[in-house]
């Protein structure tokens, strides 16, 4: 068995879909949590410094999160989670959800920033992009089948879990069936497992 290890952060919702994957499809790897900006070891294996990075005997690295989850699927040796009967549909919604989380992400990181150099139309655009994909996904999008497991849920699921961890769950009142899917799908042994934490 190859020794796989997953650079992550504490919170970082692509992070905890490659964990998700890892524990579905019962990949072994080795978790270490760095703080990103200090971490400049990890320039050797990804030059962009992003996490989650995975390293796979020292040697090979695979960037970016989809392609890790991929990695595991393709290693792995129960069923696939890429439903192949509708493989570019799920697909569609993953880039949808991580689209959702890249600007829950991108309104936190300017806020973080000193109100002087803030943007304030910048983060009104993040949140209307975040309420309207929620809106979209709760409109168009229907896996909600909790019998078998999906990429395209796990990426919603963290996406969704994520608004609500740095922004806001005022959408659960206009979003009900996403809502009622969420909570049963938070009560899996791998989201238990993975909640974010403020550090």
């Amino acid at each position: 068995m190859k020794k796989l290890i997953l650079y992550n952060g504490p919170n970082s919702p692509f992070g905890r879909k490659t964990k998700i994957t890892a524990i579905i499809l019962e990949i072994p790897i080795e978790e270490k949590i760095i703080k990103i900006q200090e971490a400049e070891f990890i320039d050797n294996f990804n030059p962009l410094r992003k996490i989650p990075t995975l390293v796979i005997d020292d040697k090979q690295t695979i960037m970016d999160s989809d392609n890790i989850c991929l990695y595991f699927d393709k290693i792995s040796n129960k069923e696939t989670i890429y439903n192949s009967k509708n493989y570019w549909q799920v697909m569609s919604i993953i880039s949808i959800a991580n689209g959702l989380m890249e600007s829950v992400l991108e309104r936190k990181t300017e806020l973080i920033r000193p109100s002087n150099e803030q943007s304030k139309s910048f983060i009104k655009k993040q949140e209307v992009r975040i309420f309207r994909t929620i809106d979209w996904l709760e409109k168009n999008w229907s896996n909600f089948e909790n019998n078998k497991v999906s990429m395209d849920q796990i990426s919603v699921a963290c996406a969704l879990e994520y608004t609500k961890f740095r922004f806001t769950d005022s959408w659960i009142n206009d979003c009900k069936n996403l809502n009622i899917w969420l909570e049963e799908f938070n009560k899996n042994g791998y989201m238990q497992l993975t909640i974010p934490k403020d550090v």
